[in-house]
């Protein structure tokens, strides 16, 4: 054969994976998945008690609607009684960790917070537990 054995075919209505090539496929999808889950449990460990809190309020308000880094820490401040210096520096950290994202340039005031993708997978992952 002309090597396809091992690689799949492309035509007009998709792709067909000679068995070999579609093992290799899942096996590698396997492998990424369970890394991805470990990383975030690597990084969920390294959080403190008041990070995770934090992470996941701040979850459950952006989830709904964006709003800034400090109306967001006054609302979780306010929920949870923790110090708004302290929810804000921790959200910071968070952010700078990737969980959050800044939309709008820094210092601007119609700056948002928003959930980046590893925010979310990481709530979806440890919100089921």
């Amino acid at each position: 054969m002309d090597g396809f054995e091992n690689y799949g075919i492309t035509y007009k209505g998709g792709s067909i994976f000679a068995p070999e090539a579609s093992k290799d496929l899942k096996n590698d999808l396997l492998f990424f998945i369970d890394l991805l889950n470990q990383s975030i449990l690597i990084i969920f460990k390294q959080l403190n008690n008041n990070q995770r809190i934090i992470f996941f309020e701040a979850f459950n308000i952006l989830r709904d609607t964006d709003t800034s880094l400090n109306k967001l820490s006054e609302r979780i401040s306010k929920k949870r009684t923790i110090s708004f210096s302290t929810v804000k520096w921790n959200l910071t950290k968070l952010r700078d960790m990737g969980l959050f994202e800044t939309n709008g340039s820094r210092g601007n005031t119609k700056t948002t917070l928003e959930l980046t993708n590893l925010g979310v997978i990481m709530s979806k992952m440890l919100s089921k537990k």
